[in-house]
């Protein structure tokens, strides 16, 4: 069994208007060295599967049909080996 940790983010092209409402906070909070904020989600989960590749098709197949819109998103993930989230 292996942990996933899955992010998902807007393309950098794309207009991220959470980001931005937070940037504008971060600066009336009087914090200027902070800048570009952007915003995505992360999302864990356990796979009953020890061979690389076949947790790389899967986790690729499910983001791709499921988890992110690649129209606007993109996707990373890692194996967390013994980590605990």
């Amino acid at each position: 069994m292996k942990k996933i940790e899955l992010i998902i983010t807007l393309q950098e092209q794309v207009l991220d208007t959470q980001g931005e409402a937070l940037d504008r906070a971060v600066k009336d909070f009087g914090h200027d060295e902070i800048s570009n904020i952007r915003v995505g989600k992360v999302l864990y989960f356990d796979i009953d599967e020890s061979e690389p590749a076949k947790i790389d098709e899967i986790v690729n197949s499910l983001s791709e049909r499921l988890f992110a819109n690649t129209v606007i998103e993109t996707y990373e993930y890692k194996i967390l080996d013994g980590e605990t989230v």
